[in-house]
């Protein structure tokens, strides 16, 4: 029979020790629960925390109930044992809930509210419930998981770690990497997406996102919608995809092309390359690109034209020709400058195809990729 306990409203503190399959009732007040039996009876138990920002610790992954109820609650698994086959079942409640587990398969829904879940990346499922929900993978190290990071495909619902381990994500809209190589992809709709260290890949896909490189040589695909895109440390490649996005290089010689849309470009500290590869990268008056830290004679930046044709009557893919403030003459390919605003004439009929508006007042052939 198991043995029960039944709280009060205020704060209790509760200890499993040498019992088995108890069942805890903590009702209201900020609680604290510690189930730390790890041998073979330590699992089967029974939790409901109640109101309050309760905190419960679990040793044994083994058929344990737990239900973490109304409030801000923390569930700390730190998987040091578990029973074969067996599995557990948490679930969140209402409120901000922060999951924090080394299980190996058990089953943990967030319920209502913006909910957390950590994890090393075994074969557990996570389901977010309602709220803007995030799974975070920080905790895996290399010295227990091996350091190979983890794939995450927000769009599918799954994370795959090393040896065949895979959860399942539902309803997740946010992620957070490893300190390793680590894959990350959003979904249709707005995700924040961090790498942390490590060469990392993000992917929004639609919605307007946020994209966090951290620390490595990154890659940031914005996709579709409005996204800002960060590459931090690094020399980062940055694509904003279409809509009107910020990228942000940080410090490195980093990459960025802002696709189709009124893109705002920050290369950040280091030699940056600024690339346009379609005169729609970047259209005439109000929604041009801007670069707002253009700096080619301290740090080295350019601007990379080379994949627009400059001259769209002749075959091939045509440079440009730089004029500096000279006015256009009717013949293709020439590129201009007036103000701090950048130019091009693709098909000679001496107006403007694209600008671009780098913040200088005077530019040289040697700024361009041509």
């Amino acid at each position: 029979m198991a043995y029960v306990y039944r709280g009060t409203n205020g704060d209790d503190y509760v200890v499993q020790n040498s019992r088995t399959e108890v069942e805890i009732y903590t009702y209201g007040g900020d609680d604290e629960i510690v189930l730390n039996r790890t041998d073979s009876r330590g699992g089967l138990n029974y939790v409901e925390a109640g109101s309050g920002n309760d905190l419960v610790r679990n040793s044994f992954e083994g058929g344990n109930d737990i239900f973490l109820g109304s409030g801000n609650d923390v569930y700390k698994h730190s998987g040091a044992a578990r029973a074969s086959g067996e599995y557990d079942k948490v679930h969140g409640g209402d409120g901000n809930d922060r999951f924090e587990v080394k299980t190996y398969a058990s089953d943990y829904w967030g319920d209502s509210g913006n909910d957390t879940f950590y994890s090393v990346g075994y074969r557990n499922a996570f389901n977010g419930g309602s709220g803007t929900d995030t799974v975070n993978y920080s905790l895996q190290d290399s010295s227990s998981e091996k350091g190979r990071g983890i794939y995450v495909d927000l769009d599918k619902g799954f994370a795959k770690a090393v040896d065949g381990r895979n959860e399942k994500l539902t309803s997740i809209e946010n992620a957070t990497g490893t300190g390793s190589n680590d894959t990350l992809i959003g979904t249709g709709g707005k995700n924040i997406l961090r790498g942390g260290n490590g060469n990392d890949q993000l992917e929004g896909l639609g919605g307007n996102d946020r994209l966090y490189g951290g620390a490595g040589k990154d890659i940031l695909y914005g996709d579709n919608g409005n996204d800002d895109l960060y590459g931090d440390s690094g020399n980062d490649k940055l694509y904003g995809g279409s809509g009107n996005d910020d990228l942000l290089g940080g410090a490195g010689n980093d990459l960025l092309v802002g696709g189709s849309g009124n893109d705002f470009l920050v290369g950040g500290s280091g030699a940056d390359t600024f690339r346009f590869t379609r005169v729609s990268d970047s259209k005439v008056g109000s929604q041009r690109d801007v670069i707002d830290d253009f700096k080619p004679d301290s740090e080295g930046d350019v601007i990379d034209l080379r994949d627009i044709d400059a001259n769209t009557g002749r075959s091939g893919n045509n440079a440009f020709t730089f004029i500096g403030k000279d006015a256009f003459s009717g013949t293709a390919g020439e590129l201009r400058y007036s103000g701090t605003i950048i130019s091009g004439d693709v098909n000679g009929d001496g107006r403007a195809d694209f600008e671009i508006d780098a913040g200088l007042t005077r530019y040289y052939s040697s700024d361009f990729l041509l």
